[in-house]
């Protein structure tokens, strides 16, 4: 496996009171067990498809043709996307920043100075798009195509605009089709079709996530090996100690349950793995905010937010159940030993390397967690790659699954969200014309 997961550092018997006890956890995994017979039953099914689409090849060629046709006399590539539409590119793009051009940028907000901000340096000319909505009606996502489409027709020529853009989007039911269909199909823009059982949080292992991590340089073929590798442990059967989305799903909800802890800390350490807790926080909120129920997921990044919460998370309300990314960096980057410029009492940082600080601040963090009685479980990775992320995104789709039947809630859907959507469409409406123009 790309990763080791490991919980010791949350029970009770190590950490105290807030920890999770050993009949509350014992509870959790028995109830968890049916869960997984239901979760295998529907893989087997079909029924999870965002799941076992990572068994697929036949898509492959099509992503790999829309990549190779973008990035082609291209050096930045423009994602126009939201929410599911782009955190998973992001993070794929995050495991390989070292990749020849094309450069991605993801546009993900419609504040009109951060838009032309994101656009600012980039010819236009030598630039590729990908505008994402799985629904086709993302309000956001249609503003900025709307809005960039024009300016990139004038800079390649209408006539090349086709060869330079692509869109991934629902694919054609009854009736009229959703805008950015109908924009594609007037204007002759490719359209991959995006999965229509995938919902957005769920589409990293769809050409959602895979053409810009092709795009990035990853081989799709590598994240859906991640993938696989934790979905046949899963469905491989057994123990559900033994089965890390399972124990983790366990853990996440007895815990909330016999302790009240209300929020759940992600937190990575390697710069490739950033973007990861942001994906994750997606997942977790949207997927299991209902109905009163679930945990606040929190993205943290380590060194940094040693600086800026570690304060709270020590000193502060016992509620919180953390989640480390750890990786080896020992022996690894440039020498750190201190010149004698800088003066005496620096004699710790002889013959270091930057790698060893990194690995001394993971251990002394999750160290001093355990220490003030804060429940840690720990992921330790060998490389931030294309496997590993694939794997432990699959790791935390399945885990959350798991932790919706615990809970009782569909892990499917976001109908508040839905709400906030048609609300913001009626008040733009009552604007009225002219109300608009900047003042």
């Amino acid at each position: 496996m790309p990763y080791r997961h490991d919980i010791d550092a949350c029970r009770a018997e190590t950490v105290g009171e807030a920890g999770v006890g050993q009949a509350a956890l014992a509870t959790a995994l028995d109830a968890v067990a049916p869960a997984l017979d239901e979760f295998r039953a529907a893989c087997t099914a079909g029924a999870l498809p965002a799941l076992t689409i990572v068994e697929r090849e036949d898509d492959l060629k099509a992503i790999a043709e829309t990549a190779r046709r973008l990035a082609e006399g291209a050096d930045d590539i423009v994602v126009l996307g939201t929410g599911g539409s782009s955190l998973s590119g992001k993070c794929f793009q995050s495991v390989n920043p070292g990749a020849a051009p094309p450069r991605l940028h993801f546009l993900e907000n419609v504040d009109p100075v951060g838009f032309e901000d994101g656009l600012r340096g980039l010819d236009l000319a030598r630039t590729g798009l990908l505008i994402v909505s799985k629904s086709g009606t993302t309000a956001e996502t249609l503003a900025q195509a709307f809005a960039l489409l024009p300016r990139l027709g004038d800079a390649v020529g209408s006539a090349r605009l086709a060869e330079v853009t692509a869109v991934i989007t629902d694919p054609p039911g009854a009736g009229a089709p959703a805008p950015l269909r109908a924009l594609a199909t007037e204007l002759g823009l490719p359209i991959l079709d995006h999965e229509p059982d995938i919902g957005g949080r769920f589409s990293a292992f769809s050409n959602v996530g895979l053409l810009p991590a092709c795009l990035a340089g990853i081989a799709p073929e590598q994240v859906r090996a991640g993938g696989a590798e934790v979905l046949d442990g899963v469905l491989a059967g057994g123990d559900p100690a033994a089965i890390a989305p399972a124990l983790g799903a366990a853990l996440s909800v007895a815990i909330a349950r016999e302790r009240g802890l209300a929020q759940m800390v992600m937190m990575p350490y390697l710069d490739r793995l950033a973007p990861f807790a942001d994906w994750y926080r997606q997942l977790w909120a949207e997927s299991l905010g209902k109905d009163g129920t679930a945990t606040t997921p929190i993205a943290a990044f380590g060194t940094r937010d040693q600086h800026s919460q570690l304060q709270l998370w020590l000193d502060g309300p016992a509620d919180k159940l953390f989640t480390l990314i750890l990786g080896r960096s020992r022996g690894a980057g440039p020498d750190i030993s201190a010149p004698a410029a800088a003066g005496p009492g620096l004699d710790w940082l002889g013959g270091r390397r930057m790698g060893d600080l990194l690995e001394a601040e993971q251990a002394a963090t999750r160290d001093t967690l355990v220490a003030r009685g804060r429940p840690v479980r720990v992921i330790e990775v060998e490389r931030a790659d294309g496997r590993t992320l694939g794997a432990l995104m699959m790791h935390f789709m399945i885990e959350t699954l798991l932790a919706g039947a615990l809970m009782g809630v569909d892990p499917f859907g976001q109908p508040a969200v839905e709400e906030g959507k048609a609300l913001a469409r009626e008040t733009l409406a009552a604007m009225g014309a002219g109300q608009g123009e900047a003042s």
